[in-house]
Order: C-alpha cells, then sequence, then structure tokens
C-alpha cells in the first residue's frame, strides 16, 4: 500500500459518491475525461506512476471501443451493446476510483474516518469488510494463477486469450467458493475487533485535514461542476 502523500480518507469518502453519482448521468462518456483525468491527478500525487498510467490507458480503450460500436451501423439496431457499453465506462470509471482508495488507505484510517464523519454501522460495517476483502480476492487470484501455471492448465502466455471459455470456469469457481469463506472469516473478523460495539471506540490513527486534503476536495469539486456545465452545453 502507498501511503505517499496520501489525502485524507474523509475527502476521498466525500468525493467517491459524488463523481459516481454524476458518471451515470453524463449522457457522453468523453465528458468523463476530466473527471478520469482527475484521478490519475491523485494516482500521481501519491507517487503511483504505473497505476495512472493504467488508469488512462483503460478508460482511452473503453472509450475508443464505445466510439468504435457507434459507427458501425444505426444506434438503433446495436442500443443494447451500446447500453452495454454505456454501463461498463461508468463502472470502469467508479472501480478507478475505488482503485486509489484501497491501495492509499488503511483499514483503521477508513475505520476512524467513517467513525468521524458520523455514518451509520449499517453502512460503515459492511464498506470496512469490503475495504479488506479487495486485497485478500487480488491475493487469491494470483495464488490461483500460479497454482494453474504448476499443474500445467496454463500452457502459455496466451492462454486467456486463447481459451477464455475454459479460463473462466478453471478461474471463477475456486474463486467464487473462496468468496464465500473469506467473507464469512472476515465479517467474523469484524465482530471480534468490536466493530458492532455501541461504545465509543479509540484509535491510534490520527487523521488531520492539511492544506493539499482542501485543495484535492477543491478541485476535485470545480471537476464535477465542469462536467456538469459541460453536459447542460451540450
Amino acid at each position: 500500500m502507498n501511503r505517499c502523500k496520501a489525502i485524507d480518507p474523509r475527502i476521498k469518502l466525500t468525493l467517491l459518491p459524488v463523481v459516481g453519482f454524476v458518471s451515470f448521468f453524463v449522457s457522453d462518456t468523453v465528458l468523463l475525461v476530466p473527471m478520469v483525468c482527475f484521478i490519475a491527478v491523485l494516482f500521481v500525487l501519491s507517487r503511483m506512476y504505473r497505476f495512472a498510467f493504467r488508469c488512462l490507458l483503460i478508460f482511452t480503450v473503453v472509450l475508443l471501443i464505445e466510439r468504435g460500436i457507434s459507427y458501425l451501423g444505426n444506434p438503433n439496431h446495436i442500443f443494447a451493446v451500446y447500453m452495454i457499453l454505456f454501463f461498463v465506462s461508468r463502472m470502469t470509471f467508479i472501480a478507478l476510483f475505488g482503485t486509489y482508495i484501497t491501495r492509499t488507505t488503511g483499514v483503521s484510517e477508513m475505520i476512524e474516518a467513517i467513525n468521524r464523519m458520523k455514518i451509520s454501522r449499517s453502512i460503515g460495517i459492511p464498506f470496512s469488510v469490503l475495504l479488506r476483502f479487495a486485497p485478500t480476492m487480488r491475493h487469491e487470484v494470483k495464488a490461483l494463477r500460479e497454482n494453474m501455471k504448476v499443474r500445467g492448465i496454463v500452457t502459455g502466455r496466451w492462454f486467456m486469450c486463447m481459451h477464455p471459455l475454459t479460463y473462466m470456469e478453471y478461474t471463477l469457481v475456486p474463486l467464487l467458493m473462496r468468496a464465500i469463506t473469506i467473507s464469512d472469516e472476515l465479517a467474523a473478523s469484524a465482530l471480534i475487533r468490536g466493530l458492532d460495539s455501541k461504545e465509543k471506540r479509540i484509535s491510534i490513527v490520527d487523521l488531520k485535514m492539511k492544506l493539499i486534503d482542501g485543495a484535492v476536495l477543491v478541485a476535485g469539486v470545480l471537476t464535477v461542476l465542469a462536467v456538469i456545465i459541460m453536459q447542460r452545453m451540450r
């Protein structure tokens, strides 16, 4: 986890629902480019340059695919495909922001931020479990890939492209089984740590708002407002 120049978790929790909500009300995916660039800047501030490049690359690929589909024929004939791509682009955008949060925020920091923001426990507890679930599943996927190579199931670098259905079968089935077990373990761990307790919690994490946090919040709000204005002008 990269903590260099990390933004205050309260800023992240404030911006995440705002940008996610606005993205689904933007008719043209091109208008999301300013917000994607904003997320890339957040990666750069945390010195995660490779993730910033991946962020721009992934969204560019999704945007090009969506644009390419629109030129294949009458939009009425490919409306279903276009709508699928519309939701994929929005979910990709939210996933990029979620990746930034999970990569730069510790679980203790996030729980302390949730407590200070007076967020309901019915939201805070599942969110804290989800925050632990994402990196755990990432390690499970990595271990599964290594296991498939050792057993000789994956015979080459391009196996996934050459045999996509077979690869999905060998990957999704064990992942689903592990996901059930991991979710139960994380939920039990959260209860043991007293996350559902109504008593005031004591945390060693000291969250302090810095100048850069305020600058990021203002920049994020201005970016969202710019996107809304461009949407109204179209």
